[in-house]
């Protein structure tokens, strides 16, 4: 049985990666000043061959029923960046422990970018 697995009564309970991801994902946007989550096809590529497991920003490593969370966002710019990286880590803790049962024992958040809403020159 792997860690995302649970016995019960009436049988087993897993828990995908992708779920998993999507709960990190959707904690990390509520935060105010998080524009987007931010994707690198070639980091992705390269994680491919790793163990864990990476979708579109968020980069998942689950064992023993830990899980170690990566994430990079898009800061909404004049923002504190650690102010906000700060919230994004408890949002994302919180929402994987009392989602899934799991102990999250790291979020670690990358400022991939700033966005704003400034036209570039």
């Amino acid at each position: 049985m792997t860690e995302k697995e649970k016995k019960t009564d009436l049988g087993t309970l897993k828990i995908n990666n992708e779920v998993i991801a999507s709960i990190a994902r959707n904690a990390a946007l509520q935060v105010d000043g998080v524009e987007n989550i931010k994707s690198n096809l070639l980091k992705m590529l390269l994680d491919f061959f790793k163990t864990g497991y990476n979708n579109k920003g968020i980069n998942l490593e689950i064992t023993d029923g830990e899980v170690k969370v990566g994430i990079t966002i898009i800061v909404k710019f004049g923002l504190t960046i650690p102010d906000v990286a700060n919230v994004v880590q408890e949002n994302i803790r919180t929402a994987i422990e009392e989602m899934t049962g799991l102990s999250v024992t790291e979020v670690n958040v990358n400022v991939g970018d700033i966005h704003s809403e400034e036209p570039a020159e």
